[in-house]
């Protein structure tokens, strides 16, 4: 019995340790966004610790993995620039962004800034500065604009703090991001279906954009047709309204750029 047990263990093959780093590079970074990437954007929720989390695990293989690793998860998921959950919809939150070290801020390629919450009443912490480190995005060349509403609109009389507070509130967002992401070439628009192309909020964030010369393209939601020539130029007198107007007049005379 003890030589057929012995011959058993002899004739079981050795298995051979798996040199992941002896595979082709494309064949590596094939897997690894298999491992890594979601179909989500990346935001603070209360659900990363199970779905996002785990993921990191890799990372932690060796330095090599590491390094070979975290561009492709932070360069393959749009992260949010604001936070929307509620949880994490205060004055005092630090948004996710503003959290990463510059290293992973420099491997991101592309933001997403989503205008319709807290509308009445943003957060203090919706503010653009250093604390953000936008400016340390060396590779962001697109940043996805997403409006969920425009409180402009008949429907919130009463609710809001006033007609034209969100779309200057909004503007100013959008211009100070452009101007502090260093090669940013192309802005994407879109919304819900509640909100229209030629609303003061719309024409306002066009109009920041095509004044800082970005490319405008349209997101797959909303299904608006890829033409902003004729919207712009016919309400490109909104842009010197005393509404339209009054958030670079309140940044002239803060001294902010």
């Amino acid at each position: 019995m003890d030589s057929a047990i012995s011959s058993l263990s002899e004739a079981e093959p050795t298995r051979a340790h798996f040199r992941f780093f002896d595979l082709p590079t494309e064949l590596r970074l094939k897997i690894l966004g298999m491992a890594l990437l979601t179909n989500q954007i990346i935001d603070l929720e209360p659900l990363n610790h199970c779905r996002i989390a785990p993921r990191f695990e890799i990372f932690f293989t060796s330095r090599r993995m590491h390094e070979e690793a975290y561009p492709v998860f932070y360069g393959g998921h749009t992260f949010r620039i604001f936070p929307i959950h509620s949880r994490f919809f205060g004055n005092k939150v630090v948004p996710l962004v503003a959290r990463l070290s510059p290293r992973y801020r420099a491997a991101l390629l592309s933001l997403e800034l989503r205008l319709g919450p807290g509308w009445s009443n943003p957060p203090k912490s919706w503010r653009v500065n250093d604390q953000l480190g936008l400016e340390e995005m060396t590779a962001v060349r697109g940043i996805k604009v997403f409006v969920q509403c425009d409180p402009s609109h008949h429907v919130f009389v009463g609710f809001r703090a006033g007609k034209h507070f969100f779309t200057d509130f909004s503007g100013d967002i959008l211009g100070d991001i452009i101007n502090r992401l260093p090669v940013l070439e192309e802005i994407q628009f879109d919304a819900w279906s509640s909100v229209s192309k030629d609303a003061p909020l719309m024409i306002r964030l066009l109009i920041e954009a095509k004044s800082n010369s970005k490319k405008i393209a349209w997101g797959p939601e909303r299904g608006w047709e890829n033409d902003v020539e004729g919207v712009t130029d016919e309400f490109e007198n909104l842009y010197s309204s005393p509404h339209l107007a009054s958030a670079k007049t309140h940044k002239a005379s803060s001294g902010c750029s």
